[in-house]
């Protein structure tokens, strides 16, 4: 999968969707084509066939981006290009990664996979839906600070986050179908019947766990200790390859309604 390069038109990604969505920010055809053309290449890389809830979703996303920019003002664009460009090394430092860094086909081997699992839910999972409900609120018209784009919480936060804008229908303008796609991104982030996603992340980051003759056992906060098959862990990481994908479509749209509304980025990396 071709990843940003960057040149004399700063960051872009070398795909017509992306000058085209760039071209006219407020194009909200040409940002949904550009995150289902990200999205079909995350679940294309990953080895697993794209799912038609994912088009709501995305819609749901060109939507509240394309409010985002009305909403955001000069002071806070210029805040929020100065985190994109160089404040992301201290706190979201997934962004400007590739996805194959966290995209691959699932395998048998319990160990890999959870490491595989944590760090989809780490770098894409947490700081995306925090990006997400930033998006969301100011798309709505709040004054959320630009300090809530960047990650360093886990995924507890975000995903309560998310049932809080779901839950008071925020941004108000989404109709049914992208209400549905929000719900759906949502479902694909449940990852078990027995233990939460954050229960689970937090397992992984703090190493509550331990593998013994081919079985998983998680020490889980809130869901208590329970033994896991390989198949219940091939079945956490679908998900979260599926929703990893989404958040990365996501993150593109982002990135892309930003360099059409104010210029190119130009991410410093570290010398």
């Amino acid at each position: 999968m071709r990843w940003f390069v960057q040149g004399k038109e700063g960051a872009r990604l070398p795909w017509k969707e992306w000058d085209e969505a760039v071209g006219d920010p407020e194009d909200m055809l040409a940002s949904i084509a550009l995150g289902e053309k990200a999205y079909r290449a995350c679940m294309r890389a990953a080895k697993l066939p794209p799912r038609k809830e994912a088009k709501n979703t995305i819609t749901a996303f060109a939507h509240i981006l394309h409010h985002m920019l009305d909403e955001i003002g000069e002071d806070r664009m210029l805040e929020l290009r100065y985190i994109l460009q160089e404040d992301w090394k201290e706190a979201s430092t997934g962004l400007w990664e590739p996805p194959s860094e966290v995209i691959w086909p699932m395998g048998d081997d319990i160990r890999s996979e959870l490491l595989s699992l944590r760090h989809g839910l780490e770098r894409v999972v947490g700081p995306e839906l925090l990006r997400l409900f930033w998006a969301g609120m100011t798309a709505a018209g709040r004054s959320i600070p630009v300090r809530y784009t960047e990650a360093g919480t886990g995924v507890y936060f975000p995903l309560l986050m998310l049932d809080k804008m779901r839950a008071e229908n925020i941004p108000p303008f989404l109709d049914e179908e992208e209400k549905e796609g929000l719900a759906f991104l949502r479902s694909e982030l449940t990852l078990s019947d027995w233990i939460s996603t954050d229960d689970l992340e937090a397992a992984l980051s703090h190493q509550r766990q331990f593998v013994h003759r081919g079985r998983l056992f998680v020490d889980g906060c809130m869901s208590g200790g329970r033994w896991y098959e390989l198949g219940d862990v091939r079945d956490w990481r679908e998900k979260a390859l599926r929703s990893c994908s989404l958040l990365i479509a996501f993150r593109i749209m982002f990135l892309a309604s930003v360099t059409g509304e104010s210029g190119p980025l130009r991410p410093s990396y570290p010398d």
